[in-house]
């Protein structure tokens, strides 16, 4: 109706040239990475009776969920078959609306027609299934910067007093920023020795620049101003970051709380409890450890050796010793609000390839292939959730298909064997994190160098047949960005819990928000 009242009162000057529907549900923060904002993304994270039906808050925030994935299926104009985590009643409840306005209320909107290959599968996830990976201290530049600073709306606030006023908020978006395209992904070691190179480009052109004498120095100085004040606002952005990130780093004995974090977090690590234990009392002693820190490395610590109950009640009973729980009650309290949120019984995805015997096997190959760097040996499980979904590997007693009747399931199972899907869209109820997205940036580079390499395809894993199957595409979205700040916060907040007593400290580092962006369909994908 809108569109005739438009046509009808354009219909003598005939003004208006062309209408675009752009669908503004989401949020983009990364060409494959959406967001669909929530106003209490802290209540999907709540301990829930099993078979509890949602409170009203909680149908809100999947009617929420429901309007911003049907917008990212517009956009892309895909009507993807649905796959979820068994064992999250939200998550659950989330398939059932998406399925029943995608394929029932609203089946003409959603029905682009018929394709040749495969149709796409949504996997709709519960971040339980994977509560390690918003804990870890992360390497990367984009994820580093959200972890120890923070990313709102893709701005970053520097609090460091070595950087001045005026250069204290500054745009943190890919998009914008070629350096920061380039090496988003990048590790930390490798972002500073790019940033010293760009420093070196900048002296150089600021030593040309100097040297105005004659009337053409003076015309190729105005042609090239902006290219060199572009060049200077970048080199003291870059500069900044690097100066605050490596503050922190140092300020907070860093290095030695990820490698720790790093062994209790590789599925491939041997490890013993009791070994484990005294290793980590060293970090935890550290004048330099933050409360924070040592929660994360307690949190960790709970969750890998989860069964053995008397050295997880010491873990806690040593914080406690060393004052955490008087300082930070809250930060103390989620050590156990992990395990009730994220334990194992909790969880549907083999965390720590220990469930079978092909998880076993695998990690024994990447123990025995070992690690380039130390710190960031570590793969979020949706690498692996997502390959296996691929490689018709996933569990569908685990991760059901959503469908009316049990014929249908049977087929959608039987067509998943002959051609499994091509693109691939995760969602993740309780938000996502830069190192998954940073996983997803990778799996896209292998499929499109897959699709251009001569040849078959590349592998995301074997076939039924024995034969190698294409990489997917893949998108990710979620109700959030996490850094370990936002986790421990979401972890926490419906616990009672007193105040700490005045003059507390040792509290989390970080902060910062979800990540926003352009809303244009191109944007994604």
């Amino acid at each position: 109706m809108f569109l005739q009242d438009l046509a009808e009162a354009d219909a003598a000057k005939e003004s208006v040239l062309e209408v675009q529907e752009n669908y503004a549900d989401f949020m983009v923060p990364d060409p494959f990475h959406f967001v669909v904002p929530v106003l209490r993304n802290d209540l999907l994270f709540a301990v829930r009776q099993p078979g509890a039906a949602p409170s009203p808050a909680e149908y809100e925030l999947i009617d929420r969920c429901v309007q911003g994935l049907s917008a990212v299926f517009l956009a892309l104009r895909r009507r993807p078959i649905i796959r979820y985590q068994r064992g999250s009643e939200l998550v659950a409840k989330l398939a059932e609306s998406l399925h029943r306005l995608t394929y029932k209320q609203e089946a003409a909107v959603f029905d682009f027609g018929a394709s040749r290959s495969a149709p796409p599968v949504v996997l709709l996830l519960d971040r339980r299934d994977d509560p390690v990976t918003p804990l870890l201290t992360q390497w990367s530049y984009q994820a580093m910067v959200h972890e120890l600073i923070g990313i709102h709306d893709n701005t970053v606030k520097l609090t460091s007093s070595k950087v001045p006023e005026q250069f204290r908020e500054v745009v943190f978006d890919p998009r914008q920023d070629d350096f920061l395209r380039r090496h988003q992904y990048r590790t930390y070691g490798e972002v500073g020795a790019s940033v010293k190179s760009m420093v070196e480009q900048f002296q150089s052109a600021s030593t040309k620049h100097s040297r105005v004498e004659s009337l053409e120095d003076m015309r190729r100085f105005v042609l090239e101003h902006s290219d060199f004040q572009k060049l200077q606002g970048n080199v003291s952005k870059h500069v900044n970051l690097m100066t605050q990130l490596s503050e922190t780093v140092s300020g907070r004995n860093l290095m030695d709380v990820s490698s720790a974090e790093q062994e209790l977090a590789n599925p491939a690590a041997s490890l013993t409890s009791a070994a484990s234990f005294e290793e980590l009392q060293q970090i935890l002693r550290g004048t330099k450890t933050q409360d924070a820190d040592r929660v994360r490395l307690a949190m960790l610590y709970a969750l890998r050796f989860e069964s053995d109950t008397p050295r997880v009640r010491q873990m806690l009973d040593y914080l406690a010793t060393a004052g955490v729980r008087e300082r930070e009650p809250r930060l103390y309290a989620a050590v156990e609000a992990v395990l009730r949120y994220g334990g194992a019984s909790r969880r549907a995805g083999d965390l720590y390839g220990s469930r079978n015997l092909l998880s076993k096997a695998r990690n024994v190959f990447k123990g025995l292939q070992g690690v380039d760097n130390v710190y960031t040996q570590h793969t979020p499980l949706l690498t692996e959730t997502v390959a296996a979904l691929a490689s018709d590997r996933l569990d569908p007693l685990a991760y059901p298909y959503m469908a009316s009747t049990g014929d249908e399931v049977a087929a959608l199972t039987a067509n998943a064997k002959r051609a499994p899907p091509r693109e691939v869209i995760v969602f993740v109820l309780g938000g996502t994190t830069y190192e998954e997205a940073k996983a997803v940036a990778e799996m896209n580079d292998r499929a499109n160098a897959a699709a251009n390499a001569p040849g078959p395809a590349g592998p995301a894993g074997a076939g039924p047949s024995g034969g190698q199957l294409p990489t997917p595409r893949v998108v990710l979205g979620g109700t959030g960005i996490l850094n370990s700040q936002m986790f421990l916060s979401a972890l926490t907040s419906g616990l009672n819990i007193p105040q700490p007593a005045q003059g507390a400290g040792g509290g989390a580092g970080g902060g910062g928000g979800g990540a926003g962006g352009s809303l244009e369909r191109s944007s994604l994908m």
